[in-house]
């Protein structure tokens, strides 16, 4: 029997053809993949309005737009949800870039002064920020003001306000 004589052979053979196929679809796939990511092939379209309020949020989110102060450049919207006995509070703000700026949200229960509840922070999508009150302390007017070269105790420059009402069952 002279089949065993290449027996020695045939394994390493076997082995290396087996590694040159699998390197052979590795550099394949890696060139392909490359072609695919090509930025041209993205298609740009508007969204309609019904897409765009699945896109806005949750059926349970409640929304208010903040209403400008004296013509300001300035424009957001306060998003909330009731968690048990907790308001869950976002604020997303689109206000004007300036050098010192520190956007500030105050809140204003009815028949009380305004306190300093947390400042905004710049990220790609506008100023954002976010807290959590107590359910019962509900109505609540919120402020965003400019708190440039002012204390935290000391009310500045009033920017944007909208109010948060008790949803009604």
């Amino acid at each position: 029997m002279k089949v065993k004589q290449y027996y020695p052979f045939i394994v390493p053979t076997i082995s290396l053809l087996l590694v040159l196929f699998l390197a052979f679809r590795w550099y394949n796939l890696r060139t392909q993949r490359n072609d695919i990511a090509d930025v041209t092939q993205v298609e740009i379209e508007n969204l309609s309005q019904d897409e765009l309020m699945v896109v806005q949020g949750a059926s349970d989110v409640s929304t208010v737009d903040l209403e400008s102060e004296d013509g300001e450049p300035a424009v957001g919207q306060i998003r909330y949800k009731v968690d048990g006995e907790r308001v869950l509070i976002t604020v997303n703000a689109d206000l004007p870039d300036s050098e010192g700026a520190a956007y500030q949200v105050w809140l204003s229960e009815a028949e009380k002064l305004p306190q300093p509840v947390f400042t905004l922070e710049k990220t790609k999508a506008g100023y954002l920020g976010s807290a959590s009150i107590d359910l019962d302390r509900l109505p609540l007017e919120l402020i965003i003001t400019n708190q440039a070269e002012k204390t935290d105790n000391q009310m500045g420059e009033q920017l944007l306000k909208g109010m948060i009402e008790v949803a009604q069952e």
